[in-house]
């Protein structure tokens, strides 16, 4: 999945619940199999809030529809990735002058690390420095 970019439009605490389950699911997911994701039950009015949602979220460009069979399939039109990485990037921009370290740094100091943290941050250092 790799679309021209990804959207700048930020996503409600909603949208990104109904966005989880899709990065989830790879096959797509039909609005009722969302409902019963986000919810954990199938009522008519969690089935037109869900709709409501997905329609938003195919007009910011998040979400692509399959429309070949009667219960049309929805999937992410890319991935959790792309999306964190595409928020960083933004947020690099907008409070560090496009800078990645002092974000990256901030995250660090910030952030308990487990040493599974630890180890996965050296290799990625060591593989940058190669």
């Amino acid at each position: 999945m790799k679309p021209e970019s990804v959207p700048n439009d930020d996503l409600t605490g909603a949208e990104l619940a109904v966005m989880e389950v899709l990065w989830e699911r790879d096959a797509g997911e039909t609005i009722r199999e969302v409902v019963l994701a986000v919810y954990g039950r199938h009522e008519h009015s969690l089935h037109a809030g869900v709709k409501s949602f997905l329609d938003r979220l195919i007009e910011k460009g998040y979400v692509r529809v399959d429309k070949s069979a009667f219960a049309h399939r929805f999937h992410a039109a890319f991935t959790r990735r792309q999306y964190v990485g595409s928020r960083l990037k933004q947020m690099a921009h907008s409070h560090f002058g496009g800078s990645l370290t002092p974000l990256l740094l901030s995250l660090v100091e910030q952030a308990t690390l487990t040493k599974k943290d630890r180890a996965a941050i050296e290799k990625l250092i060591e593989n940058i420095r190669d």
